[in-house]
């Protein structure tokens, strides 16, 4: 027997990047949120302090409840809104969050401390855990291209699946969303799905619009977006539970162009999922889609391989920056018995100095924190195969 079924409205949207007209934009998706038709909101890249608090003046009327999701030197960029009352929050930040030496690329991952966040809400009598995350890109132009990241992004799609299998025991409901950065089929998709039991309420959708293809990135007339192979790589991922049943009503992308304006939301369009709830009065024990141990134990195989394989071309870089450590040490008493302006000298020992300070750091700081990091999800994924292995035995 069931009560009567209620529904939930979940958007999840990349937020506002740092890019031409900021302001305009983010007044933009207040704008959109502000109109009432959602319930839980979550987006990915709201960059600084004063967009969060426009965007939560913009919305508050409709979305009182909201948490901003603090990380790193430069933010995390997550936060989310609800229409219903937040009562608990927790985050984890990823362990492995790419290194600080690629300032070229735009995202700014190591500064930002990227996390997976949790906001516990009480919904009609149902708690719901909302999952809001932002992953490592891959930083490719083509599909097939193998990410120098992979290790990384494996990573933290493993304690995403991780955080969500043990926070989210007691909830009616859990739901995930965000800029998860894998297309599907990608193997850090796979690892969250098998290891979580979530389903993607793209693909799991009784309804669809005939012209939508899923596609959330890298739309050609997006004005944001950069050229390469069209990805679906935002996602809803939901997992009801033996108490609460949930299927998803419909599915679409949504925020392409501002209304009236010349120019996109953001450089990602958003995922919009209807969610039917309906509350089991006597619920058996069987768990509600259990994970697929096979798969999920095949996948973190795969994972433990790219893996070992960062372990090895980091072992490579840190010979690198010891080389580097070790001859300016050696240069610094030759130069100073050169016949060269003392001006000169100075400026030639200020370098050797900044070079024997940054390869230090990041050949023993750095780059240990990074084999630790390694070491220890690979730790992690070898005690679930190893006790997978014991159970089938």
């Amino acid at each position: 027997m069931g009560e009567t079924c209620s529904y939930v409205f979940v958007i999840s949207q990349r937020g506002v990047p740092l890019c031409p007209k900021l302001s305009e934009r983010s007044q933009a998706i207040g704008e959109e949120l502000s109109t009432g038709k959602y319930d839980l909101v979550s987006l990915q890249e709201v960059v600084t302090d004063d967009m969060y608090r426009k965007l939560v003046s913009l919305v508050s009327h409709v979305l009182p409840y909201h948490h901003y999701f603090y990380s790193g030197f430069g933010g995390s960029g997550v936060c989310v809104f609800s229409k219903h009352l937040i009562t608990d929050v927790c985050q984890h930040q990823f362990t492995l969050n790419g290194l600080p030496q690629d300032i070229r690329k735009v995202e700014l991952d190591w500064f930002g401390g990227k996390l997976v966040g949790l906001c516990r809400i009480q919904y009609s009598g149902t708690e719901i855990n909302f999952y809001a995350t932002h992953t490592h890109a891959a930083h490719t132009v083509t599909a097939s291209e193998q990410s120098v990241y992979e290790a990384h992004r494996v990573s933290q799609a493993f304690e995403i699946s991780q955080f969500i299998r043990f926070t989210g025991r007691s909830a009616d409901l859990n739901i995930l969303t965000g800029d998860l950065n894998f297309q599907p089929r990608e193997l850090g998709l796979k690892i969250i799905q098998s290891d979580s039991g979530m389903e993607d309420a793209w693909l799991t959708a009784e309804h669809k619009k005939a012209d939508d293809s899923g596609v959330t990135s890298r739309h050609p007339e997006n004005n944001f977006t950069t050229p390469g192979d069209l990805e679906r790589i935002d996602y809803i991922l939901y997992k009801g539970s033996a108490g609460c049943r949930v299927k998803c009503v419909h599915c679409e992308t949504t925020m392409h162009k501002v209304p009236g304006k010349p120019f996109n939301y953001s450089d990602h369009v958003g995922v919009l999922a209807n969610l039917e709830l309906e509350k089991v009065s006597e619920p058996n024990n069987a768990p509600s889609n259990p994970p697929d141990l096979s798969a999920r134990d095949a996948s973190l195989r795969q994972a433990v391989q790219v893996l070992e394989e960062k372990m090895v071309s980091a072992a490579s870089s840190r010979l690198f920056y010891a080389a580097v450590l070790l001859l300016c040490l050696l240069l610094v008493i030759p130069i100073t018995r050169l016949p060269l302006h003392h001006v000169v000298t100075s400026l030639i020992n200020l370098l050797l100095g900044l070079l024997i300070g940054w390869s230090f750091w990041m050949g023993v700081v750095v780059l240990e924190t990074e084999k630790r990091g390694l070491l220890a999800t690979k730790a992690g994924m070898e005690v679930i195969l190893n006790a997978s292995g014991k159970k089938y035995n």
